[in-house]
């Protein structure tokens, strides 16, 4: 697992351990996170993993961007696409 796969899944396990889930996330490649969590976990999420990524990598990447919260477009709609995302984000 690279860094930053280990700082996306850390991250999402810090935002899910505060949640109150009628159904449990089971995180891997396919879950969907967008269709998991509210809109407050996933700006909680956001802000977690930049957080992290900040320290790992020396400089702030942001991740938010119009396909957040599309229920079509989201990278949030499975958890590999996130960590593409998210990696060619920091490599911008």
């Amino acid at each position: 697992m690279t860094d930053i796969s280990q700082v996306l899944d850390d991250s999402l396990r810090q935002i899910l351990a505060g949640l109150e889930l009628e159904t449990p996330i089971e995180v891997n490649a396919s879950a969907n996170i967008l269709d998991a969590v509210d809109s407050f976990a996933i700006v909680d999420l956001l802000l977690e993993t930049e957080g992290r990524i900040e320290q790992v990598i020396g400089r702030y990447v942001p991740l938010a961007d119009e396909t957040i919260f599309d229920a079509e477009k989201s990278p949030l709609r499975k958890w590999a696409n996130w960590t593409i995302y998210v990696e060619k984000r920091i490599a911008e």
